[in-house]
């Protein structure tokens, strides 16, 4: 593997030089330059107060929404991602959909921990650094799916984690990314440049292949929600 592939690698200084701060701003400003269309549930803007009497037979939505209904259509929605993401990378890697399979369901859990990193971005960077080989180890000592190297990094690791592990791997590219967007005020372009150390046109291609793997979900999403929707309508067709 070629040396520019030193990612996350010596050009900065290390983390105990940056004051301890959330990284939550500066990621929610990046999760802003990627095409998400990601579902959400919006809740009420007013809330009862503590003042408030509310009887128990009250506690359902007034509106009449099966929340249990919603919650399990979102999962399904999220598998119907997930899943046309796995298909999608396989076809284009030649590889069995099992081979990748693992890698993007890594992505999405790190993703929902944080605030302002998507899967895709997560998958793009994984897809680019490593074609999903776990094991790879550049010449400079980059290693697993994000090719972290562990010298420059140690502070977020355990003496016993290997960056060969692929949750270990993500989570700790995952933190490198969140300390790069910190460092540059929320910049996704000018993170990933650091985390590739300079690559030319490096962030280019991420966020490129990020946007498409965001795409190939909410067509995935919209097929699954119109399917529901069509069941539903025939449904209450039939009851009625």
């Amino acid at each position: 593997m070629a040396a520019s592939l030193c990612l996350a690698g010596g050009l900065f200084a290390t983390p105990g030089a940056w004051a301890v701060e959330s990284t939550n701003d500066t990621a929610a400003l990046a999760s802003t330059q990627l095409t998400s269309l990601e579902p959400g549930y919006q809740l009420p803007e007013s809330m009862p107060s503590a003042d408030d009497h509310v009887e128990p037979a009250q506690h359902e939505p007034a509106s009449g929404i099966d929340l249990e209904r919603v919650q399990d259509l979102e999962s399904i929605v999220d598998d119907a991602r997930k899943q046309a993401q796995v298909e999608y990378l396989a076809r284009k890697l030649g590889k069995p959909a099992l081979a990748v399979q693992q890698y993007v369901h890594l992505a999405w859990a790190e993703a929902r921990r944080r605030t302002g990193l998507s899967p895709e971005l997560l998958i793009a960077i994984m897809h680019r650094e490593s074609t999903f080989q776990p094991k790879v180890q550049s010449s400079y000592g980059a290693q697993g799916l994000m090719q972290v190297v562990r010298r420059w990094h140690r502070e977020k690791l355990r003496a016993s984690e290997s960056l060969f592990d692929p949750a270990v791997n993500v989570r700790v590219g995952a933190d490198i990314l969140e300390e790069y967007l910190e460092l540059v005020g929320g910049d996704l372009s000018k993170a990933l440049a650091k985390y590739s150390g300079n690559t030319r046109g490096y962030a280019k291609t991420v966020i490129g292949e990020s946007r498409k793997l965001a795409q190939v979900a909410d067509l995935a999403a919209a097929e699954v929600a119109t399917a529901s929707w069509l069941t539903e309508e025939a449904s209450a067709e039939y009851a009625g």
